[in-house]
């Protein structure tokens, strides 16, 4: 997401003093530690969800790209279900 925002008063004093105190290496990084900051004080999204989403979206990529190549084989539903009938039970 690409976001232009002008702070003034208080709300940009902050982020200065976040990147001269070296908090933040630039303003942007200053924001993104805030947000997180907030995420974590109002318990909006787990960080460990995320981070699993994440690896399971990658992860489903890289198996439909390689069945798509032609590296993997793909059962199925027939399939699935005659190969693995005592998963039924």
């Amino acid at each position: 997401m690409i976001l232009n925002m002008n702070l003034e008063g208080l709300p940009g004093e902050i982020v200065n003093e976040l990147v001269c105190k070296g908090i933040a290496s630039n303003k942007s990084e200053a924001i993104r530690l805030m947000i997180l900051h907030y995420n974590e004080h109002f318990c909006i999204k787990q960080i460990s969800q995320y981070i699993e989403d994440q690896a399971a979206i990658k992860k489903i990529q890289f198996l439909e790209k390689e069945a798509k190549e032609g590296k993997r084989k793909t059962l199925s539903e027939e399939e699935a279900l005659a190969k693995y009938k005592h998963l039924l039970k």
